[in-house]
């Protein structure tokens, strides 16, 4: 069956600090298909990352709604470090060829 419900996007840095990563949160699965973006070209703009969920066959819910950000304290860490996180709903693009 299709995913047929909105689904969150989400925005990270990737666990060695390199890129971010976005991608969408899949339910049931393991492992989830990112589009990378180096850190060393700034934060993604929202055009950019509009065409990487559309690589990833999805497309924001809400065309005009930004993404929202929040801190993510990392587990374990001593001096409080902080990861940042980006997310917005998504809706596949095309509903009838998702997997579930």
């Amino acid at each position: 069956m299709p995913h047929t419900r909105p689904l969150r996007a989400h925005m990270i840095h990737s666990w060695d600090g390199t890129e971010w990563q976005v991608f969408v949160a899949l339910p049931d699965e393991p492992r989830w298909p990112h589009i990378p973006f180096a850190t060393t070209d700034g934060v993604p703009t929202l055009h950019a990352r509009t065409e990487a969920l559309a690589a990833l066959g999805y497309t924001p819910l809400d065309p005009a709604h930004t993404w929202d950000w929040m801190e993510t304290p990392l587990e374990g860490d001593p001096e409080g470090v902080v990861a940042l996180v980006a997310t917005t709903t998504v809706t596949p693009t095309h509903p009838d060829t998702q997997d579930t």
